[in-house]
């Protein structure tokens, strides 16, 4: 079977097009990374940034629910610019651009980055798991 460029193309599309259909949604990734703030959980500890989550939540009760804080972040992302995953960028571009345009919090003493204060209210909501 011979493969002329014509062919080629075709195949070539067809993949790609099997490859965006096939349930790999680039926001799984960045719903991973958005459910653990690394950057405030390491300067902070987990039970810090848990805190600063639920005073957020206290200053925000619209946004006291986990799909709607990932909605929030997802269209931020897509709206303040485009990233490596069709559209979202990576949690950390958007912290960093939170900060350059100003979209930024006070909580309890912290100036956060809207993305970095949803990301601990997210992380508050989760339930706290027994230590070993």
């Amino acid at each position: 079977m011979s493969l002329d460029r014509r062919r080629f193309l075709q195949l070539t599309a067809l993949g790609i097009i099997t490859f965006a259909d096939s349930g790999c949604d680039p926001w799984d990734d960045l719903s991973r990374e958005t459910d653990h703030p690394q950057l405030l959980m390491m300067m902070l500890g987990p039970q810090r940034v848990r805190e600063l989550g639920r005073q957020y939540l206290l200053t925000t009760p619209s946004e006291e629910n986990s799909s709607l804080l990932y909605r929030n972040i997802r269209e931020s992302s897509a709206r303040f610019g485009r990233g490596r995953w069709f559209g979202y960028r990576a949690i950390d571009d958007q912290i960093r651009d939170d900060f350059t345009e100003g979209r930024t919090v006070l909580v309890d003493g912290w100036v956060l980055s809207v993305t970095e204060a949803r990301q601990a209210a997210l992380y508050s909501l989760r339930p706290v798991s027994p230590a070993i």
